[in-house]
């Protein structure tokens, strides 16, 4: 029986895990793989102390700290969680592990765009990681689709490799970031094609282009998607955790949710508005004193 169970090795995970341990709270850690979506970061420029760091290096920092509490961790997938009646949870993976509370970090997946030769060039130059699979464009012409603040870094990060890096997105004006999108326009390797859609992805055994609704035919070595993602909420539901409309757990300003000892933290959670590292971490931190006011003194008071 542990008194907490974190679902999630990203920075909402570690950051749960680490003040669970400084709580003295008998704790586990869940995550498939860890790190989150700090592996596919390239440059986080908002990290507070340490400008530009990549992503990579901080998610190993975050995991050797808690590490260093001896949070003991399983590689599994979580496929069903379930509450008792006595209010303790049962969450199965490859092996079957109970708790008294839960910390759910699953945080989002990539949004497919759900066009023709979407999957049929996927890992074929249809790819949804530029940092994982953009040095393989060396010297070639891209495409990213998009106009996020991950679309204009994700552009900026191929502009080191590429020979030439276009930006498709289907409004007149990037929403990235200010500072983003302003380097992005100026780049002298990056093209932003405004008022677009992609409708139709084309090739061989590899991808050639893509069709646009103007009509047009844009030709590309490899195209990145970033339009937007979708939260993991399915493990939640089972519960019947509170789901907002677009598809994020309802928490309290203590990250609870409606549920008795189920608290949520991170890109998961409609609170982080900003989803990013430094407030998943936040988040992940509060999570872990609600769950030990619970555990330790009976206490789940939810704070508007």
């Amino acid at each position: 029986m542990y008194d907490v169970i974190i679902l999630g090795g990203g920075a909402a995970g570690l950051g749960a895990a680490l003040y669970s341990a400084r709580y003295k709270l008998n704790t586990l850690l869940i995550a498939k793989e860890m790190g989150g979506t700090g592996l596919i970061a390239h440059k986080v420029d908002n990290w507070i102390g340490e400008p530009g760091i990549v992503g990579i290096p901080l998610m190993q920092k975050f995991i050797d700290h808690v590490k260093s509490y001896k949070v003991p961790v399983v590689s599994e997938e979580v496929t069903d969680i379930k509450k008792n009646k006595d209010g303790t949870f049962i969450v199965k993976a490859d092996k079957t592990y109970k708790s008294k509370s839960i910390i759910y970090t699953l945080g989002m997946k990539h949004r497919e765009l759900g066009v023709p030769g979407e999957k049929e060039f996927s890992g074929k130059g249809v790819h949804y990681c530029y940092v994982c699979e953009g040095p393989l464009y060396q010297n070639k012409t891209v495409a990213v689709i998009g106009g996020s603040d991950s679309a204009g870094l994700g552009a900026l990060f191929l502009a080191d490799y590429a020979k030439e890096v276009y930006v498709l997105y289907r409004k007149d004006k990037l929403r990235a970031e200010p500072i983003t999108a302003e380097q992005v326009y100026k780049h002298k390797k990056i093209k932003v094609i405004h008022n677009v859609n992609v409708k139709e992805f084309f090739g061989d055994k590899f991808l050639k282009g893509v069709k646009l609704d103007n009509g047009k035919e844009t030709r590309l070595d490899g195209v990145f998607i970033e339009v937007g993602h979708v939260p993991l909420n399915e493990l939640a539901r089972t519960l019947r955790v509170e789901i907002d409309k677009n598809g994020f757990i309802k928490v309290d300003r203590a990250q609870k949710t409606n549920i008795k000892a189920f608290c949520a933290a991170g890109d998961i959670t409609n609170a982080n508005t900003l989803k990013q590292f430094i407030t998943s971490a936040a988040e992940g931190s509060v999570a872990a004193e609600s769950v030990y006011r619970y555990v330790s003194q009976g206490i789940w008071d939810r704070r508007g």
